[in-house]
């Protein structure tokens, strides 16, 4: 009898512990997680990315947004990327700044969550991480290594390339042209785990514009004038940049766009070629060990100018 009680004993407890899953406290805390990060997503994502994270907005936008479900990230898949990006939106695009909105738990929840929307986020290999321009321009924003000791990193950095070998370093905050390259393009190193990391950029430097802390372009009335990224270009054969003019009280005065090609001939030059429309005279002042080909002094209206770099060794 003794011996029927203790099987019958045995066969209660591992029924209740077999036949019922407990979720240990670590499960249920991601459940929370996610459950909060999609609540989150659904009221201040979704208009823009698509409920189910496919790009296909609620409202009208001006170019569709990131499609998280085909893997779609601007400066890489990392939960710390990705909250990064959501708390600073990111210049010249509708993605606007979310940290005065959200506290960064919820920021973080919904980095997470985003990141189940994909099917499919392995890390990549290292040949993944490298981009090549083939045929047309690439552009690739992400922070910007130092150019040299003393000087600072480019959280808000910008990266186009071009088919013809040439690449071309911006500071995405304020636009301003660092430096110029050759050869291959860039790796992302920004793709790996610990997130934040800088662009592995392959390109040997062949100019470093006013060694790499340039000074401000554009002046109205003797100040500098503020520049601010509005879009980026890759459909004709030279990357493009856009940016606005902005004075010290907040007035828009003018917009420019610019490209760099390279010239031909016993020396490589790199022609930085300037379209601008204006509201407001202003000054151009190009940078030291450069040349401007144009007026110095702009008055209102449309107006085309370059600025000419020297290439140090630099041969095609």
């Amino acid at each position: 009898m003794r011996a029927l009680f203790i099987i019958i004993a045995i066969m209660a407890f591992t029924g209740c512990n077999g036949n019922q899953e407990q979720e240990s406290p670590a499960q249920t805390g991601a459940q929370e997680v996610v459950h909060a990060g999609r609540e989150t997503y659904m009221m201040y994502c979704a208009q823009c990315h698509g409920i189910t994270g496919d790009g296909t907005a609620t409202i009208e936008i001006d170019r569709p947004a990131r499609s998280f479900i085909d893997g779609g990230f601007s400066f890489g898949n990392t939960v710390h990327a990705i909250s990064k990006t959501t708390a600073s939106g990111i210049p010249g695009t509708p993605m606007p700044p979310f940290a005065e909105v959200l506290t960064p738990e919820e920021i973080k929840e919904v980095a997470e969550y985003v990141r189940t929307l994909a099917d499919v986020l392995p890390e990549a290999t290292l040949d993944e991480t490298e981009l090549v321009v083939d045929n047309r321009p690439v552009v690739a924003r992400g922070l910007l290594p130092s150019l040299g000791e003393g000087l600072e990193t480019h959280p808000r950095g910008v990266m186009i390339g071009n088919p013809d070998r040439f690449s071309y370093e911006y500071d995405g905050e304020p636009v301003r042209l660092l430096a110029i390259r050759q050869g291959p393009f860039l790796r992302r190193a920004d793709w790996g785990n610990r997130g934040g990391s800088a662009l592995e950029l392959l390109g040997r430097i062949v100019t470093i514009i006013e060694n790499g802390n340039p000074n401000p372009l554009f002046y109205s009335d003797g100040h500098a004038l503020r520049t601010q990224l509005a879009s980026t270009n890759v459909s004709g054969k030279y990357g493009t940049i856009s940016y606005d003019l902005v004075d010290e009280d907040g007035h828009e005065i003018g917009n420019v766009t610019e490209y760099c090609k390279p010239t031909t001939g016993v020396r490589t030059l790199v022609e930085q070629q300037f379209e601008v429309a204006l509201k407001e005279p202003i000054e151009v002042k190009a940078p030291e060990g450069s040349i401007l080909v144009g007026a110095s002094e702009l008055p209102r209206g449309r107006h085309s100018f370059k600025i000419v770099h020297a290439s140090v060794g630099g041969g095609s």
